[in-house]
């Protein structure tokens, strides 16, 4: 089997980039910042394996993860299926972790598709939940929304700013920080209609592919038992467990007549 290349000549900024990612990308609560992970990204020619083995990856301090062969097998069934749909090409990276999350981001121009090493165990043989899930990761890529979202928060800095301002001048005490919370809670709501976005086209690419949007209502509900709070759907970055629930069962419900 293909070899998996250790991320040993990611710049600074990329780790950093991976970490802000997994504590607060697509499928997780946001967390505490933590120290980069070991993180893996797969050889170009990696999926041209049709089965892999057991393997464990050794991580920078010589941790060792173990990796069943089945998952890597599926992912590569998966991601081989999508990217006829997407049209797209990207790096895959593994990435440890204590939680279960998937995100997509860019380096140097090159677009990746990552999951966390239990995300990968969770899922484990529901190749529905791998493709609805990685289809989700795709859509963003493909609609560019790390882009726009780096846009919006340098607009939003400058917005904040004047706001801050204005209202220091005008007595409002603590001006500045309101501004911020201001700014912050319009970032935050289009970034749900982002994720709304993404979970639409995500899940028409799966279901191109011959996989059910099922799939993405038993990932959400796997991740709904495993989270350790229980923000509002309003207050989160992301829609909602149950609404993306309800999305993935009336997709299935216009697709085939039966909901998940």
């Amino acid at each position: 089997m293909p070899s998996l290349l250790f991320l040993r000549d990611v710049t600074r900024a990329l780790l950093i980039a991976l970490v802000i990612l997994i504590v607060s990308g697509c499928a997780s609560t946001p967390q505490k910042p933590a120290p980069p992970p070991d993180a893996w990204i797969l050889n170009s020619n990696w999926n041209q394996t049709s089965a892999f083995t057991d393997i464990t990856l050794k991580g920078k301090s010589g941790l060792a993860y173990p990796l069943q062969g089945a998952h890597l097998t599926n992912l590569r069934k998966v991601v081989t299926a999508l990217q006829v749909q997407s049209r797209l090409d990207p790096q895959v990276a593994l990435v440890a972790g204590d939680v279960p999350n998937a995100f997509a981001t860019t380096n140097n121009g090159r677009q990746i598709i990552a999951l966390t090493l239990p995300m990968l165990e969770k899922i484990g043989a529901d190749q529905d939940a791998l493709a609805t899930t990685l289809g989700h990761e795709l859509a963003h890529l493909s609609l560019k929304h790390g882009e726009l979202r780096r846009q919006r928060a340098e607009s939003a800095k400058g917005v904040s700013d004047v706001l801050g301002l204005v209202l220091g001048v005008a007595g409002v005490p603590m001006g500045g920080t309101l501004a911020n919370l201001g700014v912050g809670a319009v970032t935050s709501a289009y970034s749900r209609d982002e994720e709304r976005e993404a979970d639409v086209l995500g899940l028409r690419w799966a279901m191109a592919a011959g996989y059910s949007a099922c799939g993405s209502a038993r990932t959400m509900q796997m991740l709904k038992t495993v989270s350790s709070s229980s923000s509002l759907p309003f207050l989160a970055s992301h829609p909602g467990h149950d609404e993306r629930i309800e999305r993935a069962n009336q997709t299935a419900l216009k697709a085939g007549g039966q909901a998940c």
